[in-house]
């Protein structure tokens, strides 16, 4: 894992340079670990908290004011940051059976590393301990999430929550998807797990990754990946085998941090998906969760397409059937086509091709919701609109206008006809041709070399639908494309 040293990593650096190797004790948190030695541990977590607090409560405003500190001042902080760090190095299970050392010493890294750096600052100095890495697990995998509802709660929160395991037992994705997002909060690590699991990612990576191998459940990933900053969860989940770590990141990206990612956070969503999509079966579940309906994920489309150029046929024909189709497009085809535009921009032929004409396809049968029952009371456009022009520039050979302005007539002949059950069914007759219409003749104006293939808001009215009386029938009016 590459290091970064930040701006507080600097600064206990600098106090570890300094240091002479004499500590200053936190006496709470030592009086803590010799108490509960004595009296158990049920309350350990909450008392470690406390001491912490009271033991090094001041630490943040110190390393922020450290500039300015004298040089007794320094050594003093110096000293303080020392316990930490010796009782981290000098850790053996033989001096701390009952594990209250690792915890208190985990505990005050919490002091330290409020603005992060800490581990950063100290990687040279544990690098290789085993035996308190060791220990970092043991903190991991004592720590076990419990869900359960209240007497008092009402039955649907008792059947959601049973809902919500039966998916998770049967690592039905898609719907612990839907389940999840009911959980507005979830729990959050407290601060000896969280340190527990940063240290492991400076580390000893591989050890972090056995230890999401061997999740057992979709709050338990959680629970270990939660501190991790969002690229180095995507890592870990890319890294795992484990299908409840690649869910909680996936579900993480995709509704729990919803914002541009950075490039360093694209490109390891990327890698994720890319693993995602090899998987034949659960990929459509994979893809349920995050790209049914794409205007809610528009920060995950580039990521999304740079997977798809690096993704099979199989996996390609999986992402054009997640996408829910609707007539109303609600800006999803706009997010749709930055997918499709990265995609385009690095996706080989053959790869191109398989997309291009699987959106084509379902473009053609869904023929905007023809057998779902819906009438169109206006002209409509679809989500998938710029993977049929591709199919129709690169894919089909170019029809010429004059030949779709033909087989438009008739169409339209076939339908002045037809028996129509209603007035409404035969204008949303009308209003699907022109609308099937406008991108098969906007495909006539384009070319590979094109940047932009998306129709824009200009109709293309062929000549046969201009006749007066033929509008009045059909309830034409310059009607714009739907919203």
């Amino acid at each position: 894992m590459e290091v970064v040293v930040t701006g507080r990593a600097s600064t206990l650096r600098h106090l570890l340079d300094v240091w002479d190797g004499d500590v200053a004790a936190p006496s709470n948190l030592e009086g803590v670990i010799t108490d509960l030695e004595v009296s158990g541990a049920d309350t350990m977590v909450e008392r470690l908290t406390t001491a912490t607090r009271a033991d090094l409560g001041d630490v943040p405003r110190a390393l922020a004011a450290s500039p300015g500190l004298t040089d007794e001042e320094t050594l003093h902080l110096a000293r303080r940051l020392g316990w930490t760090v010796k009782a981290l190095a000098e850790w053996a299970p033989h001096r701390d059976r009952s594990g209250l050392r690792i915890e208190a010493a985990l505990a005050s890294v919490a002091a330290w590393n409020v603005d992060g750096g800490f581990w950063e600052a100290v990687q040279p100095r544990l690098q290789g301990c085993r035996l308190t890495n060791a220990a970092f697990e043991v903190v991991l995998h004592h720590r076990a999430p419990l869900a359960q509802v209240l007497d008092d709660a009402p039955v649907w929160e008792r059947e959601h929550l049973h809902a919500t395991q039966e998916a998770e037992r049967a690592r039905d994705w898609a719907e612990l998807g839907e389940r999840a997002r009911a959980f507005e909060q979830l729990p959050r690590p407290d601060l000896g797990a969280r340190q527990a699991t940063l240290a492991l990612s400076h580390l000893d990576w591989p050890r972090l990754v056995r230890l999401a191998n061997r999740s057992e459940g979709w709050l338990h990933s959680h629970l270990a990946m939660a501190p991790l900053p969002l690229a180095d969860a995507l890592r870990l989940a890319t890294a795992s085998g484990n299908g409840y770590a690649r869910f909680v990141a996936l579900e993480r990206v995709a509704y729990r941090e919803v914002r541009d990612l950075l490039p360093l956070e694209e490109t390891a969503l990327r890698n994720l998906l890319i693993v995602m999509a090899k998987d034949a079966d659960d990929w459509p579940r994979w893809l349920a969760i995050c790209n049914r309906y794409p205007v809610r994920h528009p920060h995950m489309q580039a990521a999304l397409g740079r997977a798809l150029a690096r993704s099979d046929g199989p996996a390609l024909q999986a992402y054009v059937e997640s996408i829910s189709l609707d007539t109303s497009d609600g800006d999803i085809r706009a997010n749709v086509t930055h997918c499709l535009s990265v995609f385009r921009a690095r996706a080989g032929a053959v790869r191109r091709l398989a997309l291009w004409r699987a959106a084509f396809e379902r473009w053609h049968t869904w023929d905007f919701a023809r057998n779902e029952g819906q009438n169109l009371t206006s002209l409509a456009r679809s989500a998938l609109d710029y993977g049929v022009v591709g199919w129709l520039i690169e894919g089909e050979p170019q029809r010429p206008l004059a030949e779709l302005e033909r087989s438009f007539a008739d169409d339209l002949r076939s339908l002045d006809m037809r028996w129509h059950a209603s007035l409404s069914s035969a204008m949303s007759d009308f209003f699907r041709l022109v609308s099937r219409h406008q991108v098969l003749a906007h495909a006539t104006r384009r070319s590979a070399a094109d940047a932009n293939w998306l129709p824009g808001p200009s109709i293309d009215l062929p000549a046969a639908a201009t006749d007066e009386f033929l509008q009045r029938r059909y309830g034409w009016n310059d009607r714009q494309l739907s919203d």
